[in-house]
């Protein structure tokens, strides 16, 4: 690929991806000139050399490394999400078509929409050079919250809807949020809860912070919550979507497991 046609791709990024590391500019670039092709990730340049390494995986469809590296790249990145959301988004876009290229549907959806949730910008990403990958993803745009789904259902608290009787989604396996370097540091604990619908096959889509936390504790939370697994909502007897509240709790104990918030 010349340097011309990488170009065309750089993502959003403009941090030395080293633990302790500085921001590389204070103010990120301009966006693309009117007229322009859309670029990945806003195309801001320059692409540094870890997250290069993940785009080269990714287009060598190594996923598995590519899925591990920007995983690790997510670690560093969380924190700084209040000020540059664009990074931790990033991360989130690339760990997506790492799942992607790995079969993982349903988690790369989830997070690639998590992406868009933190940087509405990549909705108009081009990741045609990640073949189906990047396919894939472009069949899952994020789903505001201002914009409900009419065929996804709304549980009270008492599990019905419209005199008919919703059965909750049942949680049977969830991966635990990491907790920042800075968070530990600053000994920041509590509650990130997120509303996100439970799809029919009983995956997590379209998470959205309802509740925050500081120092990168949302990132953490939205990547957790697009690894969990629910036995689906059903309507007489059949899988139906619904919105779910999902509460991760952050405590400084090792072990404390995330918690879920009945809506």
């Amino acid at each position: 690929m010349t340097r011309t046609s990488i170009a065309a791709f750089l993502p959003f990024l403009a941090l030395l991806l080293i633990p302790g590391a500085t921001l590389a500019q204070e103010t990120p670039p301009a966006a693309n000139p009117p007229g322009q092709p859309p670029v990945m990730f806003g195309g801001v340049e320059p692409l540094m050399s870890k997250q290069k390494d993940v785009y080269d995986l990714l287009l060598a469809k190594k996923w598995k490394q590519a899925r591990e590296l920007a995983g690790q790249q997510l670690y560093i990145l969380a924190p700084y999400v209040e000020k540059y959301p664009g990074l931790p988004a990033t991360a989130l876009a690339l760990e997506a078509l790492a799942d992607a290229g790995l079969g993982n549907e349903g988690m790369a959806a989830c997070r690639w929409q998590a992406a868009q949730s933190l940087d509405p910008k990549l909705a108009g990403a081009d990741l045609s050079a990640f073949g189906e990958a990047g396919a894939l993803l472009k069949k899952h745009p994020f789903q505001a919250p201002s914009a409900p789904s009419p065929e996804t259902h709304r549980l009270t608290p008492q599990g019905q809807e419209k005199g008919e009787e919703v059965q909750r989604p049942q949680l049977i396996a969830h991966g635990r949020p990491f907790y920042t370097e800075a968070a530990r540091r600053a000994g920041t604990r509590g509650a990130v809860v997120v509303e996100a619908i439970i799809e029919k096959d009983g995956s997590v889509s379209n998470p959205n912070v309802l509740q925050h936390q500081p120092m990168g504790l949302d990132v953490s939370a939205l990547d957790a919550a697009c690894s969990w697994r629910f036995k689906p909502a059903t309507l007489k007897g059949e899988p139906v979507k619904v919105y779910y509240v999902l509460t991760l709790n952050f405590q400084l104990q090792p072990g404390a497991p995330p918690g879920i918030s009945q809506p």
